[in-house]
């Protein structure tokens, strides 16, 4: 499924580990990187107040974009040195989200894997503006890769072996799970999928106890869902197992969860129906980014409003997971 992947870098050593699972993943699965840098349009232009400042501001972006331009065609070869896979650069200069954007959808881009920290430029405002913005405005999965806790001492795991998944019921939230299932297969790992259930009245909040009638109705319809789509995952030859999790928040119900099963990556879209799933399109997907420690699997489904109203089959989209 993955054949273009692009890496945006900045030149610092933290997009080193983005371009690290990328390579990773271009190889098992055949596919170009390209790695593209964006030089920023206002870091020059406030000298541009008079012809001498003018003049200095643009000896100082072409200055800049020389020096980008040798820093790519560097990790470039260092890239091509270690791995099979194709390489390609492109610097570009403007707003770094909306040319990052556009140069995805122009490219034919089914992956993107950036990285969440940074020197300087792109990878400085990763959990902020540019990847929102990204999220917001492509349908392209992206991959928010968490660097190692130490560069001197790193505990990196050589590939994704546990994807979380959660998923509240909706259509919408499952459109995420095509893309799961293709890193899956390619990192050989087990999904396990994740449904919160979150206390409704003072009642419930004060007396969380499974025994409950409630709790029993609620937990059996959502262990029930679950194992209709592991079932349809399992026979397309996926290790799958399922989980249900009682909490107030769902961020931290989901980042909990993650940490205690030591998850690699957690794989959530970040819009939906209802409920949990209308969350998502803001606040739980961004704060489990923000807290989590574990990498992301980010997708904004391709068309929210068709889906909406598409009717599931027993649960699941028949177009969505091969039967």
């Amino acid at each position: 499924m993955y054949k273009v992947i692009m890496v945006p870098t900045d030149g610092s050593g933290f997009d080193r580990e983005a371009i690290r699972v990328a390579l990773r993943i271009a190889e098992r699965c055949d596919a170009k990187i390209q790695l593209v840098r964006v030089l920023g349009t206002g870091s020059f232009f406030g000298m541009a107040t008079a012809a001498d400042g003018l003049a200095v501001a643009a000896e100082l972006v072409v200055s800049e974009r020389d020096r980008a331009l040798s820093e790519l065609y560097a990790l470039a070869a260092e890239c091509r040195a270690t791995s099979k896979a194709i390489i390609t650069i492109d610097l570009h200069t403007g707003p770094v989200a909306e040319v990052l954007e556009g140069y995805a959808r122009r490219h034919d881009v089914d992956l993107i894997v950036i990285s969440t920290h940074g020197r300087s430029g792109i990878s400085r405002f990763t959990l902020g503006s540019v990847t929102d913005s990204l999220i917001r405005h492509t349908t392209i999965p992206i991959l928010v890769v968490k660097p190692p806790t130490s560069y001197l001492n790193p505990q990196i795991n050589e590939a994704f072996k546990r994807i979380v998944v959660p998923l509240d019921g909706s259509t919408l939230a499952e459109q995420i799970l095509p893309r799961v299932m293709a890193l899956a297969s390619i990192e050989e790992a087990e999904i396990t999928l994740l449904n919160v259930l979150i206390p409704q009245s003072h009642a419930q909040k004060e007396i969380v106890d499974p025994s409950l009638p409630w709790w029993d109705k609620d937990i059996a319809a959502a262990r029930s869902y679950l194992f209709g789509i592991a079932s349809k995952l399992r026979r397309n030859g996926m290790a799958v197992t399922t989980d249900v999790v009682i909490g107030e928040n769902i961020a931290s119900a989901i980042g909990d969860f993650a940490g205690r099963e030591r998850a690699d990556l957690i794989a959530i879209a970040t819009h939906g129906r209802g409920g949990f799933a209308r969350m998502l399109r803001g606040s739980v997907a961004t704060a489990v980014m923000h807290s989590a420690s574990m990498s992301m699997l980010v997708l904004k489904p391709d068309s929210v409003a068709e889906m909406q109203e598409s009717p599931a089959e027993d649960g699941v989209r028949a177009d969505l997971i091969p039967a």
